[in-house]
């Protein structure tokens, strides 16, 4: 089997990271690692997250436990743990060069992860459009079961509360640290579009065959 082609998307919370990376999957036959299920940065108290930005927010310091290790394991035809959803992530037998797809929030900037990246899109959507589509995922959710409305209203008051000081000074860096380095840069469209977009941009030296499935 041939090298694995690294195929990751970042973009703000909100950007619509995690749909890309899901209809890529599908598109072909790719296992998704999600910087979601490895993050253990959203655990820090707010005085341990200031104190990280006041440091110049390395993002070496970012705790990501078994993230590079499953892509390593990953890269050379390993299963690894499907930490996201459960069961177990395999590389595609389909196609003349399978695929990895890597959601993830930090690109090429994350000293563990970022080397191994073949191609990187950066989902370039306004701050103030992915804060409402992340509001509109915690109303949706509440919408969906309204007996867990106060839980999902407590979880909105603390990440307006955050938002401010500590979460919009993040997203600003990353979108300084991680843009730069984008192999495609996809701004307003339809998924679609953007599905149609990544497969175009994919440069025939990393060509990947899709699954017709």
């Amino acid at each position: 089997m041939s090298t694995p082609l690294v195929l990751a998307v970042s973009g703000p919370p909100g950007s619509g990271k995690s749909t890309l990376c899901r209809a890529l999957s599908d598109h072909f036959g790719a296992p998704v690692l999600a910087y979601d299920a490895y993050e253990a940065i959203t655990a820090w108290p707010p005085e341990r997250v200031a104190a990280w930005l006041a440091e110049g927010a390395p993002f070496d310091a970012v705790p990501l436990p078994g993230f590079a290790e499953d892509l390593a394991r990953l890269r050379r035809g390993e299963p690894v743990p499907d930490r996201e959803r459960g069961g177990t992530l395999r590389l595609s037998r389909r196609g003349a060069r399978p695929v990895i797809v890597l959601d993830t929030l930090l690109g090429r900037a994350h000293p563990g992860t970022g080397a191994e990246i073949d191609h990187l899109v950066w989902l370039d959507l306004p701050l103030d459009v992915a804060l409402a589509r992340k509001l509109r995922s915690f109303t949706t959710e509440a919408r969906r079961d309204p007996s867990a409305a106060p839980g999902f209203l407590g979880a909105l008051d603390a990440y307006l509360g955050r938002y401010d000081t500590l979460l919009h000074p993040v997203y600003a860096l990353q979108r300084e640290r991680v843009r730069p380095a984008a192999d495609q840069v996809l701004g307003a469209g339809t998924l679609a579009d953007h599905l149609a977009a990544v497969r175009s941009g994919i440069p025939s030296t990393h060509a990947a065959v899709p699954t017709t499935a």
